[in-house]
């Protein structure tokens, strides 16, 4: 990863959360549409597995939004 992408996700986190969906809809939007190809099987599960952490942290901490 290079640095300037390292410097726009630090600043991305440093955003209020209201800030970082708005910015995320935004770059979404411009993004797509985009093939990334085919995933390997260890990314779709390690996806999987950070998708099933964030639930399980906003189901029982609900300022984890």
């Amino acid at each position: 990863m290079s640095s300037q992408t390292s410097q726009l996700l630090e600043a991305f986190e440093a955003l209020p959360e209201v800030e970082k969906r708005a910015f995320t809809a935004e770059f979404l939007r411009r993004a797509i549409p985009f093939d990334s190809g085919p995933m390997e099987d260890e990314e779709t599960a390690n996806a999987a597995d950070q998708l099933m952490a964030s639930l399980d942290a906003e189901e029982y901490d609900p300022d984890a939004r």
